[in-house]
């Protein structure tokens, strides 16, 4: 009796090791070999998760056979950079490019610090050692292509000398303009007696959808590439409204001509700007929409541009002033930037060209799931 009471543990016992093994042996399940390289259901798990890491989960929107293609071509190309660099031992990356590449990706990614990150996969229950080894991948194959074709880089100086040339010629062109605005909304405009006299908005109304009569700063009134102004929402939002001092456009001039741009503006304009008698600062000619540049271009400096019709009122603009917009340049500086840019960009070729010559010498073979 007690035999068989031995015998029926000793059976159980093989069982449950049996079926352990059995289910160890189907998660780490073979389905792809590259050369010695092989590629496992777990090596499949762990590649999505990656993905979803570095994608801050954007690959979820994909089904799962996209999903499990855009992976396993992932691996594929890491097996095979593996297999090339396993013939080079002296490829050696420092800490100190690695802790620096990490700390670029992550910033990539969108985290503003290392911590910030980890924490992030901690959530995600991904290992910051496996992202630090793809980092590690990427710095050594980089490192090979590198060795191979560094003698090949050709710098064309002069092409260099051209680039760094328009550069310098594009920062002397931008021009800077000391602006005041004057925003008059709709509600605030009386009606002139003499109706031929007043500006017609029915018919000149400038569209910011088709326009963008935008300026980019943040005490503009009308600073919404979003949509139209609209006169009972948006500038209720940004200013009060000033009803009582209702006025017409020809009224509005002559003020602006008897106590100036900056009073007028204090007692009449709808703008945020009011306060400060209308004043924007000096603002690039890139930070304007084309149609306002086009106006203040027009405009003599100390003058103040035609009243301008757009959704939910008038905008008047008065250009105090311009300059050139003096942007230094560190030409030994920039000059190693375009140098850098131009070697990352023939690198780059050599890798696709060195990355394809290698695939073609391993045999890659699916197996069935």
């Amino acid at each position: 009796m007690r035999k068989n009471i031995k015998l029926f543990k000793s059976i159980i016992f093989l069982l449950i090791l049996l079926l352990t093994s059995s289910k160890a042996e189907l998660t780490n399940k073979v389905i792809i070999s590259v050369g010695n390289e092989i590629i496992t259901n777990y090596d499949l798990s762990r590649e999505i998760q990656y993905l979803n890491v570095i994608t801050l989960g954007r690959v979820k929107k994909l089904n799962d056979q996209e999903l499990r293609k855009i992976a396993v071509d992932s691996l594929i190309k890491d097996k095979i950079k593996i297999t090339a660099l396993a013939n080079y031992e002296n490829i050696i990356v420092n800490d100190e490019v690695i802790d620096n590449q990490i700390i670029q990706s992550t910033r990539n990614i969108g985290f503003r610090n290392i911590q910030d990150f980890k924490t992030y996969l901690e959530f995600e229950k991904y290992e910051f050692d496996e992202f630090k080894k793809k980092i590690l991948l990427e710095l050594q194959w980089n490192q090979l292509v590198y060795q191979f074709y560094k003698n090949q880089i050709v710098i064309d100086k002069e092409k260099i000398d051209k680039k760094l040339k328009i550069l310098i010629t594009e920062q002397k062109k931008n021009m800077e303009y000391l602006v005041y605005e004057i925003f008059i909304e709709d509600a605030a405009i009386k009606e002139s007696n003499e109706k031929s006299e007043e500006i017609s908005t029915e018919h000149n109304i400038v569209v910011e959808e088709q326009d963008g009569i935008i300026i980019e700063t943040e005490s503009a009134s009308y600073n919404n590439k979003k949509k139209l102004i609209d006169s009972e929402k948006s500038i209720d939002e940004v200013a009060d409204v000033k009803i009582k001092d209702q006025i017409t456009i020809d009224d509005l001039i002559k003020n602006i001509k008897e106590k100036g741009f900056e009073n007028t503006a204090i007692q009449f304009s709808s703008s945020p700007t009011a306060q400060l008698g209308g004043g924007l600062g000096w603002i690039s000619e890139s930070k304007f929409s084309k149609l306002l540049l086009k106006f203040i271009k027009k405009t003599k400096i100390g003058s103040i541009t035609e009243p301008i019709p757009i959704s939910g009122g008038i905008l008047i603009l008065k250009v105090e002033n311009k300059r050139v917009e003096e942007n230094k340049i560190d030409l030994e500086k920039k000059m190693k930037e375009l140098i850098d840019i131009e070697k990352n960009k023939q690198l780059s070729n050599f890798s696709t060209n060195y990355f394809n010559q290698v695939k073609n010498n391993i045999k890659i073979k699916h197996f069935n799931d």
